[in-house]
């Protein structure tokens, strides 16, 4: 089999496993055009195309770094933290948008986002009307692999925008197609989705053993962010209630419980990264989550037992000071200078803003004992409080006032309840559409802070240069400074794929 030096095709299928539906052996030098004959091999197959999306290198950028760090949420740590001697400057290149075509973490996405997309379309095209795999398990998988490769073609389009648009397995004349418009690229996210939500089953139809799989209603769900992201706003409301009338889904009753692992896949999860401890030393290999272990404080005067992060995502004053007063999700989301929590008075000497973020920690009695970058912690793509969220933006640009401010009562209920003082984020009556907007756009960012979501929430409504250019002036941070509109929404295009495509893969506008 060829292989494509721009989209990298793989010809052996290497499988990783993680969290119980994840735990298969891997195949050895198995060939894409012989294996797939039966229900375990086609199986594994899935397994593999799940993979690539627990790896370091698909998450550092998209949800840590681009997703939080280049926004006005959170920041880097400081010198005090291992990582930022070799990270550092990469990162802060990206937080001052002064990118370039050869920074490594802007870059890595793309290389393993298309090896998703490879290992999905093949799996598509080598299960569909296979007769030696039941019919029932057939569809599953088949949904399986359209929902994953629409999950990477999001990713990818998000931070690259156009994308060569892949719907088959390539033959060596194909290997150097131009990119796509945009228009065609989230045409090929809709088309899969669409087909993975009419073969996928509701989340309440998987065992035990393969809950964290993709369902219906994370199909649904994403197609209803896919289309929010294009202003389709009547195509996401149809789409979006039909999750929320799937009645598979609804709000923790406690907001912090959503961020545990006790309640992982749980009520309010629709999709989740799945993570388990397993062992393997860190690698993309690592079924545990390193993301959480940037998450962990590095206080170099902390006792051994607690030295055991990298403080590279810690929250902003700025978002702390977005809270309304009272709001019980600034405490559930940042960990303060002092507190005491999970055994230990937090000192966050790593930290640049003095602040820890709460939702990714993991107590200490929870975590690998051996290796802090194996962390059993999933990674949370779309909960139900998004799914709600969206829906009150849409039903608002519908001028569905009525539904809009319903939608997004839910979600401040729910914080309302946790609340010691019965009182505080009273429920929402602006009925003028801008100021709505505005009142959602700021729930999104309380609710959802320090998920990966405030950058490319902040993109797709097009004010993210005016936002961050203000914070920089504010805070007088290299953070948002260079920010150039018409380029630096997106990341440039990786140089060596430019350089090795024979001249069809054209650079992003700027860079």
């Amino acid at each position: 089999m060829k292989t494509n030096n721009i989209i990298i095709w793989i010809i052996l299928i290497s499988l990783c496993s993680c969290s119980d539906f994840l735990d298969k052996n891997p195949l050895v030098e198995s060939s894409a055009e012989t294996y797939y004959s039966n229900e375990t091999e086609a199986n594994d197959a899935i397994m593999g195309c799940y993979a690539i999306s627990q790896t370091e290198t698909f998450q550092l950028g998209p949800f840590l770094i681009i997703g939080d760090d280049c926004s006005d949420d959170t920041d880097l740590g400081n010198e005090n933290s291992e990582a930022f001697s070799w990270l550092g400057s990469v990162a802060q290149a990206m937080q001052s948008f002064d990118v370039q075509p050869n920074n490594w973490v802007s870059n890595q996405l793309w290389n393993i986002g298309f090896s998703g997309i490879n290992r999905t379309t093949q799996a598509i095209e080598r299960i569909q009307g296979n007769e030696d795999i039941p019919e029932a398990k057939r569809n599953q998988f088949v949904g399986e692999a359209c929902f994953l490769r629409a999950f990477y073609y999001f990713f990818l389009a998000r931070q690259y925008g156009r994308l060569p648009v892949i719907d088959h397995v390539l033959n060596y004349e194909e290997y150097y197609m131009p990119r796509a418009t945009m228009e065609e690229t989230w045409a090929q996210m809709e088309s899969d989705l669409k087909k993975a939500a009419d073969l996928l089953p509701e989340k309440s139809e998987y065992g035990g053993a393969d809950l964290g799989r993709a369902t219906r209603g994370a199909a649904n769900s994403l197609l209803g962010k896919v289309y929010i992201y294009q202003g389709k706003y009547q195509d996401a409301y149809d789409v979006l209630m039909k999750v929320v009338n799937s009645g598979e889904y609804k709000l923790e009753s406690i907001y912090e419980n959503a961020f545990t692992l006790e309640h992982e896949n749980g009520i309010e999860s629709i999709y989740e990264i799945q993570h388990s401890i397993s062992g393997t030393g860190w690698s993309d290999d690592n079924e545990g989550s390193i993301l959480s272990f940037y998450e962990h404080d590095a206080d170099p005067d902390d006792t051994e037992k607690w030295h055991n992060g990298w403080s590279m995502h810690c929250p902003t004053w700025d978002l702390a000071d977005s809270y309304e007063p009272g709001d019980p999700r600034r405490a559930a989301t940042i960990i303060f200078e002092g507190d005491s929590w999970d055994g230990r008075i937090h000192y966050n000497k790593a930290s640049s803003t003095g602040l820890q973020p709460k939702k990714w920690y993991i107590p200490y009695d929870q975590r690998s004992q051996i290796d802090q970058s194996d962390c059993p912690k999933n990674i949370i793509f779309i909960r139900y409080a998004d799914v709600l969220l969206y829906l009150a933006e849409a039903a608002n640009e519908l001028g569905k006032t009525a539904e809009s401010l319903e939608f997004l009562e839910q979600v401040r209920a729910r914080a309302r309840s946790n609340a010691d003082d019965p009182d505080v984020l009273p429920k929402r009556t602006e009925t003028g559409k801008d100021v709505l907007r505005n009142l959602i756009w700021h729930e999104r960012r309380v609710e959802l802070a320090c998920e990966g979501q405030r950058f490319w929430d902040l993109k797709r409504q097009g004010r993210v240069g005016e936002v961050m250019r203000a914070y920089s002036t504010k805070y007088n941070s290299l953070k948002g400074r260079n920010f150039v509109e018409g380029k630096s929404e997106l990341q440039p295009i990786p140089l060596a794929q430019i350089t090795i495509s024979n001249g069809t893969m054209e650079q992003n506008p700027g860079y």
